[in-house]
């Protein structure tokens, strides 16, 4: 499994992914400050899911399922330090059967997961 993070989000959350496979994020491949598209042509490109905590991928209508090999958006609040975000992250990665996250939704909160397929 792969997996690709996007800029709004710490590069230390990496090591986090790393463990379940491939992991890039915007940095590792000069894509910081790149248009939507470009981060998700990207991911494509990789077969990767990738993880934002832009809001607009969730949007079914601009991004559908079969647009992309799957998407993990994180809302957390706008005050929360890489720490508290990769905990987060940490938390909800070892909860989940991420065989799932494939070709899907997820919306990951402090302890709550949303998954649409």
């Amino acid at each position: 499994m792969n997996f690709f993070i996007d800029t709004n989000l710490p590069y230390s959350s990496k090591d986090i992914f790393c463990k379940y496979g491939k992991t890039w994020h915007t940095q590792d491949v000069n894509l910081q400050g790149a248009s939507d598209t470009d981060i998700l042509r990207f991911a494509i490109q990789k077969k990767a899911i990738l993880i934002t905590r832009d809001l607009e991928f969730g949007n079914p209508y601009l991004y559908p399922r079969k647009s992309h090999c799957g998407l993990i958006i994180v809302r957390v609040p706008f005050y929360f330090t890489a720490k508290q975000i990769n905990k987060t992250l940490k938390d909800f990665l070892t909860s989940v059967n991420r065989e799932k996250l494939k070709n899907t939704i997820t919306v990951v909160e402090p302890g709550k997961i949303r998954m649409r397929g």
